[in-house]
């Protein structure tokens, strides 16, 4: 799971992002004072958890935790206050918790253990063959509508979680540069993969937004064979 914490006062951010280090070792953890660099890691990099302070601007910092939920569905919100004042305005924003501070360690362990979106505990297990294109899902063989709905998946879990641009999906899955015909057609591919994993109950692991597309990496497990002749 990856976490991230904003404090425009940056010392209680920076206290309770390293509690979060030694709570969640395993987790990566990124703390930001300044909401330029928030948003840019925000538009690049996956997070499922957002801790945020609010300080002397807490209707700015409300509208940066709604603008973090848009870019990224189903992220477990987190507010740390003075007080219990933003508890209605936390709730309209189907935060996941609340916590007052200052917080210790068992507090925030509390927060974690009962999140709004926990990661599921087993994982399917996506076994691809980049060779042949054949993918399942705990050994059940995915049918998809279009061939090259088979290599579009590859590709996405070859970037391993990653934002893949569908410019760069274009060039990777198009010899011939033929702009318009490929928007269309990976539209297309698009909602084939959408349908089919919904299909195979893992609807929510597809995102796409402004021109990028991913796989939430959190939710599965990858047996990736790969074709050691490319």
């Amino acid at each position: 799971m990856t976490i991230l914490v904003y404090d425009s006062a940056r010392k209680d951010g920076k206290r309770l992002s390293e509690s979060l280090k030694k709570i969640c070792p395993d987790d990566k953890v990124s703390f930001f004072c300044r909401e330029k660099e928030l948003l840019e890691f925000a538009g690049e990099h996956l997070y499922q958890t957002v801790f945020m302070f609010l300080n002397d601007e807490p209707e700015k910092e409300l509208e940066l935790s709604d603008k973090l939920m848009h870019i990224i569905p189903r992220v477990n919100l987190i507010i740390a206050a003075k007080d219990e004042k933003f508890c209605l305005r936390a709730l309209k924003l189907h935060a996941s918790g609340y916590i007052i501070l200052p917080a210790d360690e068992d507090r925030i362990r509390e927060e974690l253990e009962n999140l709004l979106y926990p990661a599921p505990l087993e994982l399917p297990v996506i076994s691809a063959d980049e060779e042949t294109s054949e993918i399942s899902i705990d050994g059940k063989q995915l049918c998809f509508s279009y061939r090259l709905t088979a290599k579009l998946f590859i590709l996405l879990l070859r970037a391993d979680g990653a934002m893949v641009s569908t410019a760069s999906i274009s060039d990777m899955l198009w010899e011939e540069k033929t702009p318009e015909k490929s928007r269309s057609y990976l539209q297309n591919l698009r909602s084939d993969l959408k349908k089919t994993l919904t299909g195979a109950g893992l609807e929510d692991l597809l995102m796409h937004r402004r021109g990028k597309m991913w796989l939430d990496r959190d939710r599965f497990r990858l047996e990736l064979r790969r074709n050691l002749k490319k």
